[in-house]
């Protein structure tokens, strides 16, 4: 992919990107609903902050959670699937399910 139409122009699925998210939790032992909803709304908060302070605020509130989550996040490739820093316009692309065909 990133040798036909670069980089640069990719995005990531996000709903892929937060089901491994939440692998990742499930092997550091978060399996708990109630745990596992929170970190759903902590990655839609990553997903959807339209600033890099926004951004960085909820990485801060991960860390303080479970360090090894946000280092996850920040080793995830950030700049293909999370909206502050993708650096284009493309929040409308999150869910559409055409995108996937």
């Amino acid at each position: 992919m990133p040798e036909v139409f670069k980089k640069d122009n990719h995005v990531y699925c996000v709903r892929h990107v937060m089901e491994n998210f939440l692998s990742e939790a499930a092997k550091l032992g978060i399996r708990w609903n109630a745990s596992k909803n929170l970190l759903k709304e902590l990655f839609s908060r990553f997903a959807y902050a339209t600033t890099k302070v926004e951004y960085e605020g909820v990485l801060d509130e991960l860390r303080k959670y479970k360090r090894e989550l946000a280092e996850c996040i920040e080793k995830n490739e950030p700049k293909q699937w999370a909206q502050s820093k993708f650096g284009k316009e493309w929040w409308w692309m999150l869910n559409i399910n055409s995108m996937e065909s």
